[in-house]
């Protein structure tokens, strides 16, 4: 399916916080930084692990497998290494919810 889903509520997401959700079959990482939710795919591009599991500072998003690094606030760009990015998915804050968009994933 696509389209827009209800995630979570907003007041479930505290900032610096982490939450991982399954919707529709995929694993959403959602993110609170500054007040701002973003979400994204729940692993890491290299291992596959979920990002759930790693651990958040600031900005940067350190994977548990073998501690790559992501800026969060920046669209998941790569700190460590720079040239690898997370996948990240739309939001959008609705009547208290926390929606995010999900687009048909490629075989």
């Amino acid at each position: 399916m696509e389209g827009w889903r209800a995630a979570i509520d907003l007041d479930e997401i505290w900032e610096g916080e982490l939450l991982s959700r399954e919707i529709d079959s995929l694993g959403v990482l959602l993110v609170n930084i500054g007040g701002r939710v973003l979400a994204f795919r729940d692993r890491c591009p290299h291992a596959g692990t979920p990002l759930i599991q790693g651990s958040l500072e600031g900005t940067v998003l350190t994977c548990p497998t073998h501690l790559w690094q992501f800026d969060v606030a920046n669209g998941g760009t790569g700190v460590n290494p720079k040239n690898c990015r997370l996948t990240a998915i739309p939001v959008r804050i609705e009547a208290g919810k926390v929606l995010v968009e999900i687009k048909r994933q490629e075989p």
